[in-house]
């Protein structure tokens, strides 16, 4: 017993020296230093969204991005700009729209419709660009499909697949139902519906947390409830341990040592909605290119699972695995993006192919047009 409260009289005393040293939030600080950030990782999801939405012009900007709205939509590119020949639309996340946006820098005559969020899983690609009728057609659109981000069908939001940085846009849950997709979609929809909601708690929040407790597969109120423990360091890093140790999007469909299992619901789910949205833009005259995004360590994985199925669908596709390893970390930057030289590979690939059976470039590359 006097082990037993030693112990815990020393784990109080690390807790609070460890508060005292680095426990000031880094949305409070000028200049938060690693460490400050280091102890902050492990705070619940509504403990970050709190300082998050205090801090709107820093880490709260991250609040905005990936809402499926209709206002936001309008405010794209809706057709090619004055002295451009092509409206590309891409659906999908940042890896998908840094290959475009070269592909729009080589080129100089493309305008880009960029529609994505943080780390997009394909069921929000999906419901983007079913959501997005009201533009003209595209030319050509392109969709990433990101294989880090393919776990993350199993979510409602961005709530918990990027729990360091959580970003709350939502999306629906997609599930196969005799051959047919059935969209479970999010109660909470917009940024506006967000911010109200969690402001006051109101019970808009609270059924929206017993949604995510039912249909999101890595929900854990130990990870998403704010408490008074929040103010313990050792229990942040506690928790932030946990989290990483914690797999249930990839486990779902993803075994490293053998890659994408076809026959779990969600990968059903996926082959279905790409085939869906190869009919769709077929109907709509737009020509469909998948982008086979893989990941850090993940090989051609992708491509084994998904190429079957969008041939058979007769649907354009090009993989990274054939312009670079996912295998060689000379691939990719820090971030884990990819570098530019892999980059530049990549694009200039899908400038190709969105360059077949269109007219040919002619402008100098200074005369680009593109989203951000």
């Amino acid at each position: 017993m006097k082990v037993a409260l030693w112990t815990l009289v020393w784990l109080a005393a690390i807790d609070v020296g460890v508060n005292l040293a680095f426990g000031i939030s880094p949305a409070s600080s000028n200049s938060p230093s690693a460490l400050m950030r280091y102890f902050e990782y492990g705070r619940s999801v509504e403990g970050k969204l709190r300082r998050m939405v205090a801090d709107p012009q820093g880490a709260g900007l991250i609040v905005g991005a990936g809402w499926i709205e209709a206002d936001k939509l309008k405010a794209l590119p809706d057709k090619a700009a004055d002295g451009a020949d092509l409206m590309v639309a891409v659906y999908g996340q940042s890896f998908a729209f840094m290959a475009a946006k070269e592909a729009a820098k080589q080129d100089g005559r493309i305008t880009l419709r960029l529609v994505g969020g943080p780390s997009a899983p394909p069921n929000h690609s999906f419901a983007a660009y079913q959501s997005d009728t009201a533009r003209s057609p595209a030319d050509v659109v392109v969709v990433g499909v990101l294989s880090s981000s393919v776990g993350r069908m199993g979510a409602l939001s961005g709530l918990f697949p990027t729990f360091e940085n959580p970003a709350p846009f939502t999306f629906p849950r997609y599930r196969l139902s005799n051959g047919r997709l059935e969209a479970e979609w999010p109660l909470i929809r917009s940024e506006a519906e967000f911010r109200s909601a969690f402001a006051e708690r109101s019970p808009l929040w609270q059924q929206f947390k017993q949604q995510l407790a039912r249909s999101d597969r890595g929900y854990s109120s130990f990870v998403f409830d704010e408490s008074s423990l929040d103010n313990s360091s050792i229990v942040r890093l506690i928790r932030r341990g946990w989290v990483a140790h914690r797999q249930p999007y990839d486990d779902a469909v993803y075994k490293a040592s053998a890659g994408f299992r076809p026959d779990s619901p969600d990968m059903k789910s996926l082959d279905a909605m790409l085939v869906e949205m190869g009919r769709q833009s077929r109907d709509r005259k737009e020509r469909l290119i998948v982008l086979l995004l893989n990941t850090k360590g993940r090989s051609d994985y992708l491509r084994a699972a998904l190429a079957p199925g969008l041939e058979k669908a007769g649907i354009e596709y090009l993989s990274t695995s054939d312009y670079f390893s996912a295998n060689d970390p000379s691939n990719f930057a820090p971030d884990l993006h990819y570098t530019n030289a892999a980059n530049i590979r990549l694009s200039s690939a899908l400038l190709k192919s969105i360059r077949r059976n269109a007219p040919d470039s002619s402008l100098p590359t200074s005369n680009q047009v593109g989203g951000r």
